[in-house]
């Protein structure tokens, strides 16, 4: 996922425009028992090695961020803690889901020298700004969050070919949501509303593409802004077209305004809305009240997840105190499963016991990924970076007290 504004797109444009797909602010060295072609970390004995985090700390999707990271911090905990006998720190930013947030958090985690890689972000309008500033650095991402097509896009831009991601590309999303609406629903009209984000757009885009193929109409194609409140002229407009559901991934403030809203316009009485994973939260309850009960989203199926999640569950409440919410600290365990392993295939120490980590050498074994049993299911990673087992479902939000939220339960999940 997510967010973004406009000087953010131009702040990306930039960034993209002066990186390489070998970074530029580095340069083959040989230390210690290691040569690389764009740099090695030296982890000194009796000193853990650093792996970065940026995720959603603050607004609205802070819960999802928290999770992530928490997720995250349970997979390092299974390994010891420990990669090579070095003990592994998770040091984490705030990337707020915007691209500004995005553009802070990763350039303080690329000053740091001694981060090998970096988990996240949530939102792919953080990860359009900060993957570019990484790998320049020569720091890899992964992502547990951010969806867009683009990012991992055959032709995208070189700065992005340091980012890998865990969970699944929006194009599966699109296609898994026309095909449950169309063919399991039976509805053959749709219109549609983004709010101008990589994430939102894209899968709008995709959603679009497969529900006509498969011969279904689109009545509208609409677009809001995250900040606007007033959803009554675009639900109108969408009205004359008659559509028998609205697709509208956008997060939980503007949920919470078209859901409330739609009772307005008598035309889309029985006109059915399916969001998407970035309001599977107790804050949507919060946002939209009594309006929240039918609303349906397409997330994370956890129901789908290796047999192994429910022993993670567990663990994740006895250290937190609480449930995860979804699927996201599924994503977050994967992302860090993923990195150490691939730590533990190249790094090498010399006799006095200090760890060497070649940059080129560790991206390369993260993209090498292959057959890896995770917990969201078994990863592989494409040439372009893709590496996530797909497992989505539809959920059903049936009552609006927010103490009620509890995946399973409010929502349930209905298809499949």
């Amino acid at each position: 996922m997510r967010k973004t504004s406009a000087c953010a797109f131009a702040l990306a444009a930039a960034l993209m425009a002066s990186t390489g797909i070998a970074p530029t602010s580095v340069a083959a060295e040989t230390v210690g028992p290691v040569t690389d072609d764009i740099g090695v970390v030296e982890v000194p004995k009796g000193q853990p090695i650093l792996i970065g985090g940026y995720s959603s700390q603050s607004g609205g999707d802070t819960n999802q961020g928290i999770d992530e990271l928490r997720g995250a911090e349970v997979a390092i905990g299974d390994l010891d803690g420990k990669v090579l006998g070095f003990d592994v720190k998770l040091v984490g930013e705030d990337a707020q889901c915007t691209a500004e947030g995005g553009q802070t958090a990763a350039t303080k985690l690329a000053g740091n020298k001694q981060i090998v890689a970096v988990l996240g972000p949530s939102c792919s309008s953080g990860a359009r700004v900060g993957a570019p500033i990484l790998w320049n650095v020569g720091i890899p991402s992964v992502a547990f969050g951010a969806t867009s097509p683009s990012l991992t896009a055959a032709d995208r831009p070189d700065g992005f070919k340091g980012f890998l991601r865990v969970i699944p590309n929006d194009l599966k999303a699109g296609e898994f949501a026309a095909a449950y609406l169309y063919d399991q629903v039976g509805l053959k009209t749709a219109a549609t509303i983004h709010d101008g984000s990589p994430y939102t757009e894209q899968l709008v885009r995709a959603f679009e593409k497969n529900f006509k193929e498969k011969g279904g109409t689109i009545t509208a194609s609409e677009a809001i802004s995250p900040t606007d409140t007033d959803m009554r002229p675009v639900l109108t407009r969408i009205a004359q077209g008659k559509p028998q559901v609205i697709f509208t991934p956008v997060f939980v403030a503007s949920v919470g305004f078209i859901l409330r809203q739609k009772g307005e316009v008598p035309e889309l009485k029985d006109t059915q809305i399916l969001g998407g994973e970035g309001t599977f939260s107790a804050n949507t309850i919060e946002a939209a009240g009594p309006s929240v009960i039918g609303y349906r989203i397409t997330g994370p199926s956890t129901d789908l997840f290796s047999k192994q999640f429910p022993a993670f569950v567990e663990k994740f409440k006895e250290e937190y105190g609480e449930a995860p919410i979804g699927g996201f600290s599924a994503y977050g365990y994967d992302s860090a499963l993923l990195t150490m392993k691939a730590i533990e295939k190249v790094g090498k120490t010399d006799a006095d016991g200090n760890l060497y980590i070649g940059r080129k050498a560790l991206f390369d074994a993260m993209m090498a990924t292959k057959d890896l049993p995770a917990l969201t299911g078994t990863l592989n990673c494409d040439a372009n970076g893709d590496c996530g087992a797909s497992a989505y479902a539809i959920w059903e939000f049936v009552n609006d007290d927010p103490s009620t939220f509890e995946p399973g339960v409010n929502p349930k999940r209905i298809y499949p």
